[in-house]
């Protein structure tokens, strides 16, 4: 690589015609998230008490919103140059430390809010570079990162104040940076997301809390007797992940981020709640196998939420048959919640297997991979 490809500026990737896939420096920091999720599904994994749940879900949405923050910024402006990874970098070292501090989030809390602030703050410094060396980004790089310092301060700032009204400022914050983007949406539609890469990217991070789903699988297997019983609950577990990869990857439009900006923006939204759920399935297979005997609402409630948001990702494709069938599949899913899991299980695997089988069955909608 010459000098002049080492230090480049920021510049727009959208209307490259060079077909673009995730570069090794994107892989390398998914890499962390990979830790970074086995750190919150073992916060999980601790107990299915409502305190843990949210516990869960409030740290969850910070570390997945610092992945996206940095795929978006990559899918318009990344040159993988040396300026680049340079701020990069560090972000991976700081989303490290978020991940060592989940586990112990109440003795940690500071450590986490700091390491949080110190990934934005990176990613704020980019925003200010392409803003600067990206004259019709500037707007939109502007508002970003006027949004995102406003939330680093209300991070910051929580070190004022100890557990709980530290988490307090951190939803604040939270609210803050996720609305960001929706606040910018006119600036938006002049630079709009490349479509080959954004979905890979998303794709990705799926195959990531899924995998989760089978390591949460193994662990309840490796703590507790191999028995008839353990196996099928460990089995049907698996093949359902394997019916969600199959439902989402099965109809991944890669247009559906140019189709509206309200459209391409929910179908990127509904990706926190899907990640969410994904994790909180193989969890609660995990707990399943610990207590066969209980009721299945660890597995039916995620269930739901995962064919659900399929199915809100399927209507932002206009795809509105598809949605209709995950969101009856959501429905059932649900009601099953409440029956011993023994019960529970077969059906939600035959609810996923139905709909594959269907998907395999009709025409495919013009658009769908």
């Amino acid at each position: 690589m010459t000098s002049s490809r080492q230090w480049q500026p920021p510049r727009l990737r959208l209307f490259e015609e060079a077909h673009r896939r995730a570069t090794w420096l994107e892989l390398l920091y998914d890499l962390v998230f990979v830790v970074a999720v086995a750190e919150l599904a073992a916060v999980l994994a601790g107990g299915n008490d409502l305190g843990r749940i949210l516990t869960f879900v409030g740290l969850f949405v910070p570390v997945w919103w610092a992945w996206a923050g940095y795929v978006f910024y990559a899918n318009r402006f990344d040159t993988d140059d040396v300026s680049h990874r340079l701020l990069a970098l560090p972000q991976i070292l700081a989303v490290a430390t978020m991940a060592a501090s989940v586990g112990d989030i109440e003795q940690r809390s500071a450590l986490f809010a700091i390491a949080y602030a110190v990934a934005r703050v990176l990613l704020i410094v980019a925003y200010a570079r392409a803003g600067r060396h990206v004259p019709e980004a500037r707007p939109l790089a502007t508002r970003y990162a006027a949004g995102f310092a406003v939330a680093v301060v209300l991070w910051l700032a929580s070190l004022a104040v100890e557990p709980p009204a530290r988490y307090w400022f951190w939803a604040a914050a939270i609210v803050i940076d996720l609305a960001t983007p929706l606040l910018a949406r006119r600036y938006q539609g002049r630079l709009p997301p490349q479509t080959e890469h954004l979905p890979e990217r998303f794709g990705l991070f799926v195959v990531i809390v899924l995998g989760e789903v089978v390591a949460a699988v193994v662990i309840g297997l490796k703590g507790h007797d191999v028995t008839p019983g353990t196996l099928l609950i460990a089995l049907a577990g698996v093949a359902i992940a394997m019916g969600f990869w199959w439902l989402y990857f099965g109809h991944l439009d890669e247009s559906v981020v140019l189709r509206t900006r309200l459209a391409g923006q929910v179908w990127v939204y509904s990706h926190l709640p899907l990640s969410l759920g994904l994790v909180a399935f193989g969890i609660g297979i995990e707990h399943t196998i610990a207590h066969p005997s209980s009721t299945s609402w660890s597995v039916g409630v995620p269930t739901a939420l995962v064919l659900a948001m399929i199915g809100v990702q399927h209507l932002c494709s206009r795809d509105r048959r598809a949605a209709a069938i995950r969101f009856g599949a959501a429905v059932l899913a649900l009601a099953t919640s409440a029956l011993p899991t023994a019960a529970a299980l077969p059906l939600i695997l035959l609810y996923a297997a139905a709909q594959v089988a269907y998907d395999l069955l009709r025409p495919r909608p013009e658009g769908a991979a």
